[in-house]
């Protein structure tokens, strides 16, 4: 499968694309020239590495003849839509709008002022020091920050966050 690369995001959305999120633990684009450009290329790539039987299991057909079937049938009549099928990939393999997929890239990415924390239970705000330098600086359990003991300092947002994996935004509601 051709996995969808993030940086492609703005490109995806002119296209008025989607992205289905679980492909085999993939994240694939659809409508985007460089990976999918249109559904029956993503759908012949599917049939030939995983098969039409387990793209018809996936879809909710009981077998690949009554998938053809339906799908034939729909368009002799000319009641097929592409939506139909995308839809049924939409809800098969997580999908998500272009649009829905930058705002939860957006979403993830470290801001100045965020709180963050790791699976050990530690927490860190993200700031930046006289140096122009970022730092995650340790926060106590009081909530408190913990002067001079950081966690983490790069010279971009970007590089802490990517340094950085094993922490996730705390989300406050």
């Amino acid at each position: 499968m051709k996995e969808f690369s993030e940086k492609h995001i703005k490109d995806l959305q002119e296209a008025d694309g989607f992205v289905l999120q679980n492909v085999y633990g993939n994240t694939v684009a659809i409508y985007l020239d460089s990976e999918y450009p249109d559904v029956t290329s993503f759908l012949a790539d599917y049939i030939a590495r995983y098969g039409i039987k387990d793209l018809s299991r996936r879809l909710g057909y009981r077998n690949p003849t009554e998938m053809l079937k339906e799908l034939l049938e729909k368009a002799d009549n000319c009641l097929f839509i592409m939506t139909d099928i995308e839809t049924k990939l939409m809800n098969a393999f997580d999908g998500i709008s272009a649009d829905g997929y930058a705002k939860k890239l957006e979403e993830g990415k470290w801001h100045l002022g965020d709180i963050v924390e790791d699976g050990k239970g530690h927490k860190a705000m993200i700031i930046q020091d006289n140096y122009c330098l970022y730092e995650l600086m340790n926060i106590k359990n009081e909530g408190a920050f913990k002067v001079f003991s950081y966690f983490d300092v790069s010279d971009t947002l970007n590089k802490l966050q990517d340094d950085n994996p094993e922490w996730h935004k705390v989300v406050e509601d």
